[in-house]
C-alpha cells in the first residue's frame, strides 16, 4: 500500500552507524548484538565476559566491569578517540537473584543498584556526551527495563530487582525531559520484555532444580527468544526520525503480570 511504502521510505537506516550494546555475551545483549552487526552497524560489544564473542572487522569485543566506574568511563574515551562517534547505545546488561528483600543484604542490594541502575545511568550520560560532541547532538538510547518496571510482583525474588528497573525507568523519563529541555535529536526509548529464555536465571538461582522448583515446569505460556526481544529493539531503532517510542512492552502470549 501507498501508507506502507510511505513509512518504509522514513525509517531510519542503522547501517554505517556505530553501536554499543552491553551485556553482549549472551542473551538479548548477544542477540542484539548480533542484529545490529547484520545490518550494518559497527557494533562495540560490552560484557564482563567474551568468551562467546568474537573481535572482526566493524565488531569490537570490550570487557568491561561494569561495577567500576573508570572501566565505564575508559570505555567511552577509547570510542571517542577511536571511533570518533556514537549514534546507538543499548543498554542490556542486569543482575538478579534468588531470594526476596528481607533474606538480602546491604552489599547484594548495592551491587544491583550498581549494575542495573548506576551502570546504564552512567553509560546514558557518556554516550550522550559522546553524540552531543561529535554527532551534532543526535543519537539514540535504549534502556532495557523488564515488565517489573511497571508493576510489583508477587514473587519474592524478583522484589529488589523491581526495584531496581523502576529506578531505571525514572531515571529513563528524567533523561526524556532533559533531552527535550535542550532541544536534542536523540531519542530515548526503553523495552520492557516479559520472561525471556537466557542465561539470568540460571545466574541468579545458580540450578535448574530450583529454577523449576520456583516457577514450575507446567507454564500456559512459552517464554520470549532473545531474538525476539532483540527484534523489538531494531523495530524502535529503525522508526522514522520524528517518531520517538518511549517503552515499548512485549510478553509472551497468554503471560499475565
Amino acid at each position: 500500500s501507498v501508507l506502507a511504502e510511505v513509512f518504509m521510505a522514513n525509517m531510519t537506516s542503522l547501517s554505517k552507524k556505530i553501536g554499543l550494546v552491553t551485556g553482549a555475551n549472551s542473551g538479548i545483549g548477544f542477540a542484539t548484538a548480533k542484529h545490529l552487526f547484520d545490518e550494518g552497524v559497527t557494533v562495540v560489544a560490552v560484557d564482563k565476559d567474551s568468551d562467546k564473542l568474537q573481535e572482526q572487522p566493524n565488531f569490537h569485543v570490550k570487557q568491561v566491569n561494569l561495577l567500576s566506574e573508570c572501566e565505564i568511563r575508559a570505555l567511552f574515551q577509547w570510542i571517542r578517540s577511536e571511533l570518533g562517534r556514537l549514534d546507538i547505545v543499548v543498554n542490556v546488561a542486569g543482575i538478579g537473584t534468588d531470594h526476596g528483600i528481607l533474606d538480602g543484604d546491604y552489599e547484594e542490594w548495592m551491587k544491583m543498584i550498581q549494575v542495573n541502575l548506576l551502570a546504564p545511568t552512567l553509560s546514558c550520560k557518556l554516550a550522550m556526551e559522546v553524540m552531543i560532541d561529535l554527532c551534532g547532538g543526535s543519537g539514540h538510547v535504549v534502556n532495557m527495563q523488564s515488565v517489573w518496571s511497571h508493576a510489583v510482583p508477587k514473587t519474592e525474588h524478583v522484589h529488589w530487582y523491581s526495584v531496581t528497573k523502576y529506578g531505571l525507568k525514572s531515571m529513563t523519563d528524567g533523561l526524556r525531559v532533559e533531552v527535550a529541555n535542550r532541544n536534542l535529536d536523540i531519542r530515548i526509548s526503553t523495552i520492557s520484555p516479559g520472561p525471556t529464555e537466557s542465561n539470568f536465571n540460571i545466574n541468579s538461582f545458580k540450578s535448574q532444580d530450583k529454577i523449576d522448583q520456583t516457577f514450575g515446569t507446567n507454564r500456559a505460556f512459552s517464554r520470549l527468544d532473545p531474538t525476539e526481544v532483540a527484534a523489538a529493539v531494531l523495530h524502535i531503532l529503525k522508526s522514522p526520525k520524528n517518531v520517538q517510542i518511549n517503552d515499548m512492552i512485549i510478553t509472551p502470549q497468554k503471560y499475565v503480570f
